[in-house]
């Protein structure tokens, strides 16, 4: 763990929990599954709060998960939740609106997925050092699978260069006033995103891929949690 320096910026990280288990077949939010004995949102929380380079920690959730976020929390002495905040429609109106409660004293906003609970120390770390450098990043792996693009019936279409795509992960990191500006030019020019590096595309900022972690899966499906169950069994025998 990388101790904090004294002239290290602050840093806030936006955990985006509001999604559903609708692909899990399960009836409650993901985040509340577990596997290793322990929430999907304790493990994300867990390692954004053994990092000494984040300061604060802010939750955008549904208002029906509020509760089990705080509880959550509680339960695992997660000291640097600032606040738990209501979520938007969108993915993206939630990240705006978590945006609206970070400190004033924040210059790095990281957002992270409250999916994707296989995070380390090494990931968070080089997001933040692509953001000291370049002003927005993003954790990413190269693509193993050969890509197809198709049209509407499923007929495939052209096949792009495999050396020059990426899947991005999260966290995504960018400095305090861009991805604020991203967001409200988003608001103006109606721009929806299923990610924040696309709204920084958008302003024509230029997004350094950074190396994220092909075991940085986000719980989408039961297979992933069995997989992240596999891989967290690994680490604890290591």
């Amino acid at each position: 763990m990388r101790k904090k320096a004294e002239n290290s910026p602050y840093i806030s990280c936006i955990v985006a929990a509001a999604g559903k288990g609708s692909r899990m077949g399960a009836d409650v939010n993901k985040i509340f599954l577990e596997f290793g004995g322990m929430p999907v949102l304790a493990h994300t929380l867990l390692a954004l709060e053994r990092c000494d380079a984040i300061h604060e920690i802010v939750i955008v959730t549904s208002e029906e998960d509020m509760l089990g976020c705080k509880d959550i929390a509680a339960e695992f002495s997660i000291n640097k939740v600032k606040t738990i905040t209501l979520g938007g429609a969108m993915r993206q109106d939630s990240v705006r609106n978590a945006l609206q409660e970070i400190s004033p004293k924040t210059e790095i906003v990281l957002i992270h997925d409250g999916a994707r609970p296989l995070l380390t120390e090494d990931v968070i770390q080089s997001v933040i050092r692509g953001v000291e450098e370049h002003k927005a990043a993003a954790a990413g792996v190269a693509c193993k699978n050969t890509l197809k693009i198709a049209d509407d019936e499923q007929f495939i279409l052209s096949t792009p260069d495999r050396n020059h795509m990426y899947e991005i992960q999260t966290p995504q990191g960018f400095n305090r006033d861009l991805i604020i500006l991203a967001h409200q030019k988003a608001v103006e020019n109606h721009i929806q995103a299923t990610d924040d590096c696309y709204l920084a595309e958008q302003l024509g900022i230029p997004v350094k891929i950074v190396p994220g972690d092909y075991r940085n899966i986000k719980i989408t499906t039961p297979e992933d949690l069995a997989l992240a169950e596999l891989f967290w069994e690994i680490h604890q025998e290591r």
